[in-house]
């Protein structure tokens, strides 16, 4: 139950936070812009793969937006969930959440993805895929995009499969972090001046 809530005030905590990253590769520039939305909590948390357990409650009272507002106001028994046989797989995702802002503020690798380059299937569709070790093990942050800003779609921790496989890697040149109206530079790689003048790719 501690680590859902602890989730789920993580994710809350995000609602007015948003990082901007700079990336290039051979020459060219690439800006993502990344927010933290509501709705999106309910896929990240791997509260979908609990079909084995009864909540007591309605799906549409804690479904999509209405799953961070069940948790906090207890509305929603985040013990029950534990009690699914798929706890392990939904623990390993809460447990990405939860360290969000450790993992985005650290070192990242940043990657564009493409699943059909994968050694193995997966149904994973993402534009990119962040990979940090900041919490001292592997941890899998894939976005995706809508109207222009990129989004958390899935996070997990790694285990046997390692999706960084044949994808195509950019460097990271420039994160900064934006909190109300708070701009706050957190990196800024020292060769980045020189490539100022790159075309930008959107």
């Amino acid at each position: 139950m501690e680590l859902f809530l602890t989730a789920a005030k993580v994710w809350a905590s995000l609602s007015d936070t948003s990082y901007s990253f700079i990336i290039g590769r051979k020459g060219r520039c690439r800006k993502v812009d990344l927010i933290f939305r509501t709705i999106d909590l309910y896929h990240l948390s791997g509260l979908h793969y609990a079909t084995d357990i009864d909540l007591h409650l309605r799906r549409s009272e804690y479904r999509g937006e209405k799953l961070l507002s069940s948790l906090l106001s207890g509305k929603l028994n985040a013990a029950l969930i534990e009690k699914s046989s798929s706890w392990p797989r939904i623990a390993r995702r809460l447990a990405a959440v939860a360290s969000l802002p450790a993992i985005v503020e650290g070192e990242l690798s940043f990657y564009e993805f493409s699943p059909r380059k994968l050694p193995f299937y997966s149904k994973m569709e993402a534009v990119y895929l962040l990979y940090s070790e900041e919490t001292g093990k592997g941890v899998f942050l894939f976005l995706d995009e809508a109207s222009g800003l990129f989004y958390c779609k899935s996070a997990f921790c790694k285990e046997l499969s390692d999706y960084r496989q044949n994808q195509t890697r950019w460097t990271l040149l420039q994160k900064t972090k934006r909190c109300g109206k708070t701009e706050t530079l957190l990196y800024r790689r020292s060769t980045f001046n020189d490539l100022q003048n790159a075309a930008y790719v959107l």
